[in-house]
């Protein structure tokens, strides 16, 4: 239900050069992107910042923009579209 591989796929960046960026081994990140190891908010948080894309973005579902402007995403339990906003 992540987005890692998709958007390490899309910025062209490899598991050894994510985890470089990130200061952990490339066996982390590859356990963290097939699903194989659980992740923490605050580890999402960590890939984000290092894939420069917002938290949400990292989980399935997640929509750029909706309709009216606001980063989306849907929910994976509910199926309820969540807007995320930036924090200042």
């Amino acid at each position: 239900m992540l987005r890692i591989d998709k958007i390490m796929k899309d910025q062209n960046l490899s598991t050894q050069e994510l985890a470089e960026r990130m200061h952990v081994s490339p066996q982390y990140v590859s356990e963290v992107v097939n699903e194989r190891k659980n992740i923490t908010l605050s580890g999402l948080s960590k890939f984000a910042d290092a894939l420069q894309v917002p938290v949400a973005a990292l989980i399935d579902g997640y929509h750029e923009k909706d309709q009216m402007g606001f980063n989306s995403f849907n929910c994976p339990y509910c199926g309820k579209v969540i807007q995320v906003e930036k924090l200042k």
